[in-house]
Formats: C-alpha cells, sequence, structure tokens
C-alpha cells in the first residue's frame, strides 16, 4: 500500500531499486549498524526483494517500504515495519548517505506510524497494535536521532532483541503509540546520541 506526506511516497521496493539498494548497502554505517550481509554484493540486494520484501508483502507480516522523493522516483532508503508480538510491531530503518540530514526518515518512519495507527494494517487474527518499537545498536546515533525526532518515547538499553551475526549487542529501544504526539520526544538521554 502505498503512502504519501509532504515530499515522499512510500511504496514497495522493486527491480529496479537494486543497483541502488547495494550501492548504498556498501557505506560503512550501514554495514556496521544493520543485519545486512557482509561483503554485500549485488546477489543481496536481489534476495532482498525475493526473500524478504515479497514474501513480507504476502503475508502482510513484514511490510518494508521504499521512501522517494516526490520529485524523483528514485529510492532513498527504507523502512520496514515488522509484526512483533500480539500487540506490537517493529520499525526499522535506513537511508542512502546522499540524502541523510534532511529529515526524510523521521517524515517517513511518522506516516508508517500513523498508517498502523489508523487501524489500516489487518493481520488475519491479529489484534491491532498499541503500540511501535524501535532498537537500534549502541552508537547508531543517526537512528537514535530518528526515533527522537518521530515521537518515540526512550525506554532503556538492554541487549538486542535481534541477532547480528551471531551477537545480541547492547541496544537502545523506545516506543511510539497513538496517544504519542509527532515531533520530538523529550526523556532520551545523551548517550543514546554518541557514536
Amino acid at each position: 500500500m502505498r503512502l504519501e506526506t509532504d515530499r515522499l511516497i512510500l511504496d514497495a521496493p522493486t527491480e529496479r531499486d537494486i543497483p541502488f539498494i547495494y550501492a548504498y548497502c556498501q557505506d560503512p554505517l550501514i554495514q556496521q549498524f544493520t543485519t545486512v550481509p557482509q561483503p554485500y554484493a549485488l546477489s543481496d540486494a536481489e534476495g532482498f526483494l525475493s526473500r524478504v520484501v515479497k514474501p513480507g508483502w504476502s503475508s502482510g507480516k513484514e511490510l518494508t517500504r521504499a521512501v522517494r522523493l516526490k520529485a524523483e522516483p528514485t529510492i532513498l532508503g527504507v523502512v520496514s515495519l515488522r509484526d512483533w508480538n500480539d500487540t506490537q510491531a517493529m520499525v526499522g530503518f535506513w537511508l542512502g548517505a546522499p540524502w541523510r540530514g534532511r529529515g526524510y526518515m523521521p517524515e517517513a518512519v511518522r506516516a508508517v506510524a500513523d498508517w498502523v495507527f489508523s487501524g489500516r494494517w489487518d493481520i488475519p487474527g491479529r489484534a491491532s497494535n498499541k503500540s511501535i518499537l524501535w532498537e537500534a545498536m549502541a552508537g547508531n546515533a543517526g537512528s537514535a536521532l530518528v526515533a527522537q525526532r518521530t515521537g518515540f518515547r526512550y525506554v532503556g538499553t538492554g541487549r538486542s532483541e535481534i541477532e547480528r551475526f551471531g551477537e545480541f549487542p547492547p541496544s537502545h529501544r523506545a516506543e511510539l503509540t497513538p496517544a504519542d504526539l509527532p515531533g520530538p520526544a523529550g526523556g532520551w538521554p545523551a548517550e543514546a546520541f554518541q557514536r
């Protein structure tokens, strides 16, 4: 399902996005702070589409959206929303290096959150999501800044929920509910924004 903001279009990634996904995932920050394979080959970008994106949309349990400018349909990055447990979803995202620092990702994440809380994410046999979880490894200051600017409330640091190369590294966590207002959330420790 396509979403739009003032500046962005969020839709399913397609085969035409593969060369861009491959290029963006060469970035040392994406390799350091996400679960992308290392080294990242063109076949990994192809596999991301065939083994993650398409099955996720088919089942409705993991919706990965490409982030695009309305004025330029090239993929800038992705926002992924995963069915996490009985009442929560988990959000993950990355943005290609040339596009960072322009406020695109908080805008995209907020659009996805608003869509979830509107009740339009219909997963058979599942209650609606009461909250969205965000998690990022300690040191991923860019991701923390996006979550804080989107309105996520900081809830602490602990062992990662997501395995990364056989480990569960220390990670920061935050949560967003329908009652949380858009815009920067208070209560975030300075350490969440340190590399």
